[in-house]
């Protein structure tokens, strides 16, 4: 009961509202500076300043690094590719409105009634509005719009909530289990979601860790949902069958410990859309996620952007082994490692667009919905066209033989579609070929690549540059005031992402500033993908 009064009260005061035309959209994948601008607002009725305005600088900005902050979660999330630099803080500004008259107004009026009394907010900025005073929870208003600012008050300025909505506001969607929790639990949402206690999103419901300054600390963020904001290098996750071995036992690093050995996620292909998967992570009890009951392997179900947690009905914890045409099992457990043997039966499934033929038993030739639907016609009309004095067939009519025994007559314009989908067979079967992830690009890019967690799309010109620009970086770099990587006279430093020395043209660095820029709208999200990344 304890625990159910606490979440209620938690949730009771959460409020957050839709957009302002002036918010940026964060998006997958996200690398670089991430900057937010927090305001601090007072009620006309309350004058009380709850915080100090260096609370929030430590809890939000690169000030609070060492301190457990935000700005540490998201350091040791994004293994450094992402970054709360920028950030500011700024009041207490009084407000024109009382609590009451501020609960009456329109999402978008309340926040104007705090931004009206502060500066301007830089545009490239999202927004977080801190009030002073608890004012309830509005159920018109929706949690998940990820153009929205952040709006939270007193009982909700704790580590573990300012990151699950920064979170979801960078594209992110609330996790779910396979297991429906107690439907009394006051946990805004469906059932079964807010029910992976392994990841951050799923905050009330999180396995949270201790918090020194913060409140109530919080959890890592899930395989699935790191996988999305590109912030696991590409050479450190498997996609099982994606060169046709369907069956593989690997060595798994803990996602805690980056630093150590081993492969840090699997994907699973389930089936011919390319966005349905399973994934599995090993999860260690320490750093972000030190409060998790013990180190343990966890699978995801991965859905069109929801990944779902596979949880035991009998007693609620993570399942060790599934067998659903996808097989898992955990074979061990150890302070560094866990080792799992998965094995897909995807490479017979057919690509998107296409079916077995079915033309006999066993046929599985991939073929197109006209080719399969003049199977089943040749079959039912099978015995029009047999000579049953030669017991040949009619006509210009031939066996089909699709097998030796198959006698159904067919047309020799069938016949020759026939052999034409048995050499194309092997090009549309095995959709694990064409899964490439959560960021996947559109028909018309690429991955740039510039490093391994490079998840931006580019045109295909762009990613040949860049792999020329790294293939002569060493030749560009020389010992100056910069240290041993300073640029040659007409280079600069590229800074496709954080740490990005590699030297270049000053038009390509302004190239990867716009890809950068503009690379939430080449992710073919979150539908999966097809191109050749």
């Amino acid at each position: 009961m304890r625990l159910k009064r606490s979440l209620l009260a938690v949730l009771a005061s959460a409020v957050a509202l839709t957009w302002l035309p002036a918010q940026p959209a964060l998006a997958t994948p996200i690398q670089g500076q991430t900057p937010w601008s927090v305001l601090l607002c007072k009620f006309a009725d309350h004058s009380e300043e709850p915080k100090d305005p260096q609370y929030f600088k430590d809890l939000f900005t690169t000030e609070g690094l060492g301190k457990g902050g935000l700005a540490d979660f998201i350091a040791e999330q994004s293994r450094g590719r992402a970054s709360m630099a920028g950030s500011v803080v700024k009041g207490w500004f009084p407000m024109s409105v009382t609590a009451e008259q501020w609960k009456a107004q329109s999402p978008e009026a309340r926040v104007k009634s705090c931004t009206n009394t502060a500066n301007p907010v830089p545009a490239n900025h999202r927004l977080a509005v801190m009030v002073n005073a608890p004012v309830g929870l509005d159920a018109k208003v929706p949690l998940n719009e990820t153009t929205a600012p952040v709006v939270l008050d007193p009982p909700l300025w704790d580590l573990a909530t300012v990151t699950a909505h920064v979170l979801n506001r960078s594209g992110l969607s609330y996790p779910r289990s396979t297991f429906w929790r107690d439907p009394s639990w006051p946990i805004w949402g469906p059932p079964e979601q807010y029910d992976d206690q392994w990841d951050a999103l799923s905050n009330p419901n999180i396995h949270a860790a201790p918090s020194q300054r913060f409140g109530r600390g919080t959890v890592g963020l899930s395989g699935p949902h790191l996988d999305e904001l590109g912030w696991l290098p590409g050479d450190r996750v498997v996609t099982l069958a994606k060169d046709g071995v369907t069956t593989r036992t690997v060595k798994l690093a803990p996602l805690e410990r980056p630093d150590l050995p081993g492969t840090l996620l699997v994907r699973i292909p389930r089936a011919s859309d390319p966005s349905q998967y399973y994934t599995v992570e090993f999860r260690k009890k320490t750093g972000q996620s030190a409060g998790i009951p013990n180190d343990t392997v966890l699978i995801h179900s991965y859905y069109a952007g929801r990944p779902m947690l596979a949880k035991k009905l009998s007693d609620k914890e993570p399942m060790q082994a599934i067998d659903y045409g996808v097989t898992v099992t955990v074979d061990s457990v150890g302070s560094d490692s866990a080792t799992v043997t998965v094995s897909t039966d995807v490479t017979t499934k057919c690509l998107d667009g296409y079916d077995h033929r079915g033309a006999v038993a066993g046929d599985k030739v991939c073929v197109t919905p006209a080719a399969r639907e003049q199977a089943r016609v040749d079959n039912e009309d099978a015995p029009r066209w047999v000579d049953y004095e030669t017991g040949g067939c009619l006509y210009t009519r031939r066996w089909r033989l699709i097998t030796p025994d198959d006698h159904v007559c067919i047309t020799p314009e069938t016949e020759q579609q026939i052999i034409a989908d048995n050499q194309a067979a092997p090009s549309r079967t095995n959709p694990a070929r064409n899964v490439w992830g959560p960021n996947a690009c559109t028909d018309d890019y690429v991955w740039r690549q510039a490093d391994a967690s490079d998840y931006v799309c580019v045109t295909m010109e762009t990613r040949l540059q860049t792999i020329e620009d790294n293939t002569a970086a060493a030749s560009r770099w020389t010992n100056g005031p910069y240290g041993p990587h300073t640029c040659v006279s007409g280079y600069v430093w590229r800074e496709a992402f954080i740490g990005d020395q590699v030297c270049v043209t000053g038009d390509r660095r302004e190239q990867a500033r716009q890809d950068n820029s503009l690379a939430h709208t080449r992710v073919r999200w979150p539908s999966g993908g097809t191109s050749g990344n």
